[in-house]
């Protein structure tokens, strides 16, 4: 009797330790976003952005006259994508609660796209569609 209640008892706790591991939450963070922020990575303010709480943005790349910041709430939700053009009434962004592959896909006044990718995602379908990379999670039209 003992035997079967220490193998119980063990086959518990194991499944316990196995299905803790299972349930553990999905890494939504971008490598870009594990540096500190400086007075640089202040985003613009763009209509529709205060309705989100973002713990951390940054700015992660610059091309085309426009400055790209990713931004991301608690949790890695959600992940935003700020584009800042020279002309204020050009800037857009746009936030997603995907955490994997293409993320989201923005256009601005200019109809100019941008692409937010995860980290490590294949983006040659992407690029072979038009689209440069300018950072490892953005990608953008160029033309």
């Amino acid at each position: 009797m003992k035997n079967k209640t220490l193998a119980f008892m063990t086959a518990m706790v194991v499944s316990g330790m196995l299905l803790g591991g299972c349930s553990s939450p999905a890494n939504t963070g971008f490598k870009a976003l594990e540096r500190e922020a400086t007075e640089a990575d202040t985003p613009p303010k763009v209509p529709n952005l205060d309705q989100f709480e973002l713990e951390k943005v940054l700015m992660v790349a610059e091309a085309n006259g426009k400055k790209y910041y990713l931004g991301q709430g608690k949790q890695g939700r959600p992940s935003c994508l700020i584009v800042e053009a020279a002309n204020p009434s050009f800037s857009h962004s746009g936030c997603t609660d995907s955490i994997q592959g293409e993320m989201l896909r923005i256009s601005g006044p200019d109809q100019k796209s941008a692409v937010l990718v995860s980290d490590g995602y294949d983006t040659k379908e992407l690029e072979s569609s038009g689209l440069t990379k300018i950072h490892p999670n953005i990608l953008v039209v160029t033309n």
